[in-house]
């Protein structure tokens, strides 16, 4: 009877409120949360047929993960894998060494 309530892939339905994007790779259902009265999380929203008049494209910065087209502008500023600036203390290659012997100081400090 158990056997019954089983997908063919051998696993139960996705839990409840969980994604119900089964990944073949790891032969499970992927357990993101979903939103409310959604099927599917973000990343697999556009596995569903539901949602068709959004597209989902890879993120420029880190092609990980996807972001909705129409709102790639706002996801550039707070995407954590974007360039952070800088802090004003900061100076490239300060503890590398000399590039070149010939420029050792008369006087090390």
């Amino acid at each position: 009877m158990a056997a019954s309530a089983l997908t063919p892939h051998g696993t139960a339905f996705p839990e409840e409120g969980r994604c119900g994007y089964f990944v073949e790779k790891k032969k499970r259902f992927c357990r993101m949360v979903v939103a409310a009265g959604k099927r599917f999380c973000g990343e697999h929203a556009g596995a569903s047929e539901e949602e068709n008049a959004r597209k989902r494209i890879l993120c420029p910065l880190d092609p990980k993960h996807t972001v909705y087209e129409d709102q790639l502008a706002k996801h550039l500023k707070k995407c954590n894998s974007r360039e952070k600036p800088k802090p004003d203390f900061f100076i490239q290659d300060i503890n590398a060494g000399l590039k070149d012997e010939t420029e050792i100081p008369d006087q090390l400090v």
